[in-house]
């Protein structure tokens, strides 16, 4: 009975051993607390916000009119694609439900 103790006890002491090492290091006070840094554009914007906002509003117009002028590859296939699916989606917003039909109602109805 001694040996089942004492193999017990070594057992429990070999397992609260740190086998991983340390424990991790912890983040230093002084790095969480500091001052967020801001990029560069943000001092210039903190002493003329309506002129950053100018500035965006005339890079994104840019962006807009390039963007507009080059023709989408293929744009036809997308639109009748659209349109197909647009034509498929009426026609069967216009079915009736399952429940509701008969066997004589035919084409006009869902598919079980």
């Amino acid at each position: 009975m001694r040996r089942i103790w004492g193999t017990m006890a070594l057992t429990l002491l070999a397992a609260c051993g740190d086998t991983g090492g340390d424990y991790p290091a912890l983040l230093p006070t002084d790095r969480l607390l500091v001052e967020p840094a801001l990029p560069a554009h943000a001092a210039e914007a903190g002493r003329d916000p309506a002129a950053i906002s100018d500035k965006l509003d005339a890079r994104g117009q840019s962006l807009a009119g390039r963007a507009g002028a080059k023709p989408v590859p293929g744009d036809a296939l997308l639109q009748q694609r659209a349109q197909d699916l647009r034509a498929r989606a009426k026609a069967l917003s216009q079915q009736s439900l399952a429940g509701d039909c008969s066997d004589e109602d035919g084409a006009d109805c869902a598919p079980n």
